[in-house]
């Protein structure tokens, strides 16, 4: 394993880290601020996180704030947006659904959209190990998604539909980011992306006319989770992007649910069942099938 290899997977694994563990503090906030006050709030925080990012690079003569202003082109836009809707959506099924971690699980779908619109969109290739990796993840999924037998109304869990939508989006922008990775720079997409983020739960909470006093424990709980997901997470996952291949990243972040379920466990108490581990596990293993890609 060369050093750039290695460097790639540490930042892989910072990320996956630090994502699961942001979906315990979305969890902890919501005690205490309803949905609005969460986007607004995390959202500020997180944007504050990123200039604080920006400038320390500045300072080591490493970024330019005109040339990044430069640099945010349509693709970057479109990114930006896709993923601030998936992120939006992926933390009101947090908001619904009982346990984080379940929530992170699902969410393992998107590598397999991946390697679907890779295969539609870059013209990659898709051999049979792929294939049973895809109907292992998507049994995986399906077994975390449902909720029951009783009626056809009530068979996945509240909340799954839109892990589903948010995957779909993230797998959307992961490939026009991974086309166009050399044109996008990790530190000025995060930040674009808070900032759409803010700027729409502030509007919300304008015509919502939503109260934004919020108590100094909520303020700790938003800014920390803030800080691992937009910023360390979105950072460190592109960063990886520079140094290993998208698909071994996706392998990497996979896992964030096994860390999820166990702070979910700590801090929540809230013990995951059993069809829950494996239904994770198998997602897992499928998303490793999936990911094992053919050299050309």
């Amino acid at each position: 394993m060369t050093k750039k290899e290695i460097t790639g997977y540490i930042y892989a694994g910072l990320a996956s880290v630090a994502l699961a563990n942001s979906f315990i503090f979305s969890k902890l906030s919501f005690e205490y601020v309803n949905f609005y006050q969460f986007g607004f709030f995390w959202f500020l925080t997180g944007i504050i996180w990123n200039f604080m990012y920006l400038f320390a690079i500045r300072s080591r003569n490493k970024f330019s704030f005109r040339q990044s202003a430069k640099g945010i082109t349509k693709n970057l836009m479109l990114v930006s947006v896709l993923e601030a809707v998936a992120t939006g959506l992926f933390y009101y099924a947090i908001l619904i659904m009982e346990n984080p971690g379940v929530v992170s699980f699902i969410g393992n779908i998107g590598p397999v959209l991946v390697v679907i619109f890779g295969v539609i969109f870059l013209k990659e290739s898709f051999n049979g190990v792929q294939f049973i990796g895809i109907i292992l993840a998507l049994g995986g999924v399906f077994s975390l998604s449902l909720n029951g037998f009783q009626k056809i109304d009530d068979l996945f869990k509240p909340g799954t539909q839109y892990v589903f939508l948010a995957a779909f989006l993230f797998s959307i922008a992961t490939i026009i980011a991974r086309k166009k990775r050399k044109t996008i720079d990790a530190g000025v997409l995060s930040a674009v992306r808070a900032i759409i983020l803010f700027l729409a739960f502030a509007l919300l909470v304008i015509l919502k006319d939503i109260s934004l006093d919020i108590s100094m424990k909520a303020w700790v709980l938003l800014s920390s989770g803030a800080f691992l997901e937009v910023f360390i997470t979105i950072v460190f996952a592109y960063k990886s992007l520079q140094y290993i291949e998208a698909f071994k990243t996706s392998i990497i972040i996979s896992t964030k649910g096994i860390f999820a379920l166990l702070s979910a466990w700590i801090f929540l108490s809230l013990t995951p069942l059993h069809i829950e581990i494996l239904g994770g596990f198998i997602s897992i293993f499928g998303v490793v099938l999936v990911s094992i890609q053919r050299k050309k």
